[in-house]
C-alpha cells in the first residue's frame, strides 16, 4: 500500500518537475514510528515548516497547524490561495494514531475541509480493512468515501514478485520448490511480501554459511543454490527464536499485555483456538498490573487506544493476530496468539519481567 502510494507521488513529482502540474508538497508521517499519537503534530509541523524544521511541543505543534490550515490566517481569497503549494500527506499505519477521544485523526481529517489559507490532501493507509466503522460518527463524517482496498498477495503472485526481485534467472539460485515453500508459507501466515522477503534473506544465508564453512559442497559443474531445506530452516528461525527473542525485549506495558493473554489462554484449556476480547484484556490487565506489587506495573493505566496500539505492534512482529470478528456489533479485534502460556513464561526467564510471568503463566505443582 505504501509502495504503491509513493510509486504514483513519484510520478506526480516528475509531471511537476516538466511543469504539467502545479507545486506541491508530499510529507509521510508514520503512525509506528511515533512514540505518542501527539508527535503526530510535531512531526507534521516540523517536515512543514521547511528548511527552519521548527520541533514544538505536541500542543504548540497543533495550535501552529490549526493557524496555517485553519482560519487563523485573513489572507484566505481564492486568488491568493491558488498560489499556495498543496500539501499532501500521507498518514502510514494510522491504527497507531487512534486515541480515546479520536481527536488526533480528527483533526488531520477536518484540515482538509476547512483549510482557508493553505490546500491539504490527506492519504490514511491502514491495515485493518474496516477501521473506518470502529471510529466515531463525527470522525467518519470528516473521512473521504473514496477507499482502496489490498487484498493479501496470492502465493502465485508472491512467487512472481520474489522471481523479479530475484537478479538475473531466479533459478540459478533458488530452487523452485524453495520459492514456492517460502510463498505459501507467507501466505499462511499473514499474506506480508516483507517477510517472504526476510525468509529467503536467512535462508540464503543459511546456505552461503554452509558452502562457506565446508558443511555442504559444490558438485563439480554446478554452483551453490538454495533449497527448500533452508527455506524450512529459515522460517523455523524467524518464527521461533525470534519472537521468543521480541518478547524478551518487551516494555513493562507490552509484558504486561502477553501476560495476560497467556494466563486468559490458560484460563480457557481445552479450546483449539482462543479468541480474545478487548475488554476482557484490559480488566484482566489491570488485575495483574494491581497485583503485582511494583510501581512499574501499578502505573499502566491502559487506555482502549493504548491497547490497541500495543497489539497493533505485537501483531506486527509476528506474536499475535488480530481478526475482525463476524458480529456486526462488534467493533474491535478479537486477538489470537498461537504461543501457548508456558512459552511466554519462559522468554521471560532471565528478564526483569520473570517473577510476574512466573507467577500468572507457570504450571501449577503439588510439591
Amino acid at each position: 500500500k505504501t509502495a504503491s502510494v509513493r510509486s504514483i507521488i513519484n510520478e506526480l513529482q516528475e509531471e511537476q518537475a516538466s511543469g504539467k502540474l502545479p507545486e506541491f508538497n508530499f510529507i509521510a508521517l508514520n503512525g509506528m514510528e511515533m512514540r505518542s499519537p501527539f508527535d503526530s503534530y510535531v512531526k507534521f509541523w516540523e517536515a512543514l515548516s521547511g528548511t527552519m524544521k521548527e520541533r514544538l511541543s505536541a500542543g504548540a505543534a497543533a495550535a501552529k497547524l490549526e493557524d496555517f490550515f485553519g482560519d487563523g490566517e485573513k489572507d484566505n481569497s481564492d486568488e491568493d490561495r491558488s498560489k499556495k503549494p498543496i500539501t499532501v500527506l500521507m498518514l502510514d499505519e494510522i491504527d497507531y494514531l487512534v486515541t480515546k477521544k479520536q481527536t488526533i485523526l480528527y483533526n488531520f481529517f477536518d484540515w482538509p475541509l476547512r483549510a482557508t489559507s493553505a490546500r491539504l490532501i490527506v492519504i490514511g493507509i491502514s491495515n485493518t480493512i474496516n477501521l473506518p466503522e470502529r471510529l466515531s460518527l463525527k470522525l467518519q463524517s470528516r473521512l473521504g468515501g473514496e477507499r482502496c482496498h489490498f487484498k493479501s498477495y496470492t502465493v502465485d503472485e508472491t512467487v512472481a514478485i520474489l522471481k523479479t526481485r530475484l537478479d538475473g534467472d531466479a533459478s540459478q539460485v533458488f530452487d523452485e520448490d524453495a520459492i514456492k515453500f517460502a510463498s505459501r508459507k507467507t501466505g499462511n501466515l499473514s499474506g506480508d511480501i516483507r517477510k517472504a522477503f526476510h525468509m529467503c534473506k536467512v535462508a540464503a544465508q543459511n546456505a552461503l554459511d554452509d558452502y562457506a564453512s565446508g558443511r555442504r559442497r559444490i558438485v563439480e559443474g554446478s554452483h551453490p543454490k538454495v533449497k527448500i531445506s533452508d527455506v524450512q530452516r529459515g522460517s523455523r528461525d524467524m518464527y521461533t527464536s525470534i519472537i521468543h527473542k521480541a518478547i524478551s525485549c518487551s516494555s513493562s506495558y507490552e509484558a504486561l499485555v502477553l501476560i495476560a493473554i497467556g494466563a486468559l489462554k490458560k484460563a480457557k484449556v481445552g479450546k483449539d483456538i482462543v479468541s480474545l476480547d478487548v475488554q476482557e484484556m484490559l480488566t484482566k490487565i489491570e488485575s495483574i498490573a494491581n497485583g503485582s506489587g511494583e510501581e512499574r506495573y501499578l502505573s499502566a493505566r491502559l487506555s482502549l487506544g493504548d491497547l490497541l496500539g500495543i497489539l497493533s505492534r505485537l501483531g506486527d512482529a509476528g506474536i499475535l493476530t488480530l481478526t475482525t470478528p463476524k458480529q456486526s456489533n462488534h467493533p474491535w479485534p478479537l486477538i489470537q496468539t498461537s504461543l501457548e502460556p508456558y512459552e511466554i513464561n519462559s522468554s521471560y526467564r532471565n528478564t526483569s519481567h520473570s517473577k510476574l510471568a512466573e507467577k500468572h503463566l507457570a504450571e501449577q505443582r503439588l510439591f
